[in-house]
């Protein structure tokens, strides 16, 4: 498989600046109301940072779950 073999070439172990391994948590096309508030929740539970890339179209019916 093609697209699998590109994989290879990508890194797989990221540090950040303290050099300690991380992982960036990011969530595409929200918020969807049926599981968007609960991810967050749990994500300030957990005090996970994490970055959410949102539909123009949804934000206006999701404007207090992009506050949070």
């Amino acid at each position: 498989m093609k697209h699998l073999d590109s994989l290879s070439a990508v890194r797989s172990e990221y540090a950040d600046a303290n050099g300690s391994r991380c992982v960036y948590l990011t969530f595409d096309d929200g918020p969807n109301p049926l599981c968007t508030p609960d991810i967050l929740d749990l994500l300030a539970v957990r005090k996970i940072q994490a970055t959410f890339f949102v539909v123009g179209a949804y934000a206006g019916a999701a404007a207090a779950e992009l506050l949070r």
